[in-house]
């Protein structure tokens, strides 16, 4: 059985989406390998996620963003199968996929034996790109907890994905037939977190 997930289109608008797109080629320089995390630190592992992460500052973005989240929290929350869930953060990432792109399945939800101080209870994936769209893949699968069953979710110019953390999920190889950083598969990656009660 599938997780509960819903699925919001035209989530910023015409005109934040383009901005958000321009700000992001704009800033290629400030893009590196994205990381995972184990037991005890932040590494590189490509054999799970080829992706890249955005490092500076890019506040005017995410306030923008995190205001809209926010704004819709209600309708987020009741998506994931977490209604009347606060969150006590939100914890956000700036990504952007390639040729060759993908994040193998996982879950968002960090394991009681990590050493952090927040659990991730609501995940949404925000989508942005070139229109016409210049890759193709990308797309988010979402796994059933028990049995096969799945969906695949295309990853549409502003579209936002919610879902819950627990849901095993993957990102399907991304094809960018140019190259180009302006022709990828760019996403802002938000978990809405509640922190973690001391032991």
């Amino acid at each position: 059985m599938l997780s509960s997930h819903h699925i919001i289109d035209g989530f910023l608008g015409a005109r934040a989406a383009r901005e958000l797109l321009a700000f992001a080629v704009n800033n290629h320089a400030e893009f590196e390998p994205a990381r995972i995390y184990d037991e005890t630190r932040a590494k590189r592992d490509d054999a799970l996620r080829t992706s890249l992460r955005f490092r500076g500052s890019w506040k005017t973005q995410e306030e923008r963003f995190r205001a809209k989240a926010l704004e819709t929290l209600e309708e987020i929350t009741r998506g994931a199968g977490h209604a009347g869930f606060c969150p006590d953060k939100l914890e956000l990432e700036l990504a952007a996929h390639g040729d060759g792109g993908r994040f193998r399945r996982h879950i968002d939800a960090v394991t009681a034996k990590q050493p952090q101080k927040w659990d991730r209870v609501v995940s949404t994936v925000y989508y942005f790109s070139a229109q016409p769209a210049r890759f193709s893949g990308g797309n988010l699968v979402l796994h059933a907890l028990i049995g096969e069953d799945r969906v695949t979710i295309e990853p549409r110019h502003d579209r936002l994905v919610i879902f819950s953390s627990i849901a095993p999920h993957e990102v399907t190889p991304t094809r960018v037939p140019s190259g180009a950083f302006a022709d990828f598969r760019f996403s802002i990656n938000c978990w809405f977190v509640r922190a973690r009660s001391p032991v």
